[in-house]
């Protein structure tokens, strides 16, 4: 096909040479099949803002596929994002998280991002907590605001 763009120099964006909208060229959408063998053809996204606790959470009470994450950190000190294989709360005390995530440091926000073309399967469910320190039954609480998760599962 050829290209039906010419150069726009007026506001410097391209425009279409003709109103042909046949001449347009849409992106094909996979659908995909995750690791538990259902098709997919898109995520349910969450987000997480974080409150002065650990924020013990559950993202999905059943079966979970994560399709991606991204997470943004406004401390000046690494925190931690953990993921857990469990339909309800972990109890840090004695859960062991499946994923430990670093969320980089930087009172101007930093972070990651994180796809997962595959899928990751939770068989149990989707829990989460956020925490200051890596080790598995750390318990401190960050502050309120300091850090945004957010993502899509299936």
């Amino acid at each position: 096909m050829a290209d039906n763009f010419q150069t726009n120099t007026g506001s410097g964006g391209p425009t279409f040479a003709s109103d042909d909208v046949s001449a347009i060229q849409y992106p094909r959408v996979k659908i995909s099949v995750g690791p538990d063998g259902v098709a997919q053809d898109g995520y349910t996204p969450f987000r997480i803002v974080s409150l002065a606790t650990t924020n013990l959470g559950v993202i999905k009470a059943s079966s979970a596929e994560l399709g991606f994450l991204w997470a943004v950190n406004l401390n000046a000190a690494v925190r931690y994002l953990k993921l857990y294989n469990k339909a309800s709360n972990p109890t840090l005390a004695s859960d062991t998280p499946v994923w430990t995530l670093p969320i980089p440091a930087s009172a101007t926000g930093a972070g990651f991002v994180l796809p997962i073309p595959e899928g990751a399967l939770f068989a149990t469910g989707l829990a989460y907590a956020i925490v200051v320190n890596v080790g598995d039954t750390d318990a401190t609480a960050v502050a309120a605001n300091e850090i945004i998760v957010a993502g899509g599962y299936a």
